[in-house]
């Protein structure tokens, strides 16, 4: 389902009716960085190929190993901070070694 700009995603979106007070001997103060988005767990329904989940559910069997899906945000994690494709390589516009190299390979084919 994809979402509108202005619009809530239906799991995300505020249901009322469905909230319950908590105890005051049930309730702590966090601090930011306990609340901070990366350390607060959502929960999602999607589809993912089997041989995927397979592949984690195998990893997670092993020993000392942690849960496959802890493993699956552990990775997808790792695709955030590393060179996904959403990145943005226009930096690389002002880095004259790179267009001097990206000229220097160029030039054969455009003679």
């Amino acid at each position: 389902m994809k979402a509108s700009k202005n619009k809530i995603e239906r799991e995300f979106a505020f249901h009322p009716e469905r909230m319950r007070p908590v105890p005051p001997d049930k309730r702590h103060r966090v601090s930011r960085e306990e609340a901070a988005a990366r350390n607060c767990k959502v929960r999602v329904t999607m589809y993912l190929d089997a041989d995927v989940v397979e592949y984690f559910k195998r990893r997670a069997a092993g020993p000392n190993a942690a849960p496959y899906q802890t493993q699956i945000n552990s990775a997808l994690r790792g695709f955030l901070a590393g060179a996904g494709p959403a990145d943005d390589y226009s930096h690389l516009l002002q880095d004259e070694r790179f267009l001097e190299a990206l000229a220097e390979r160029v030039r054969p084919r455009v003679r």
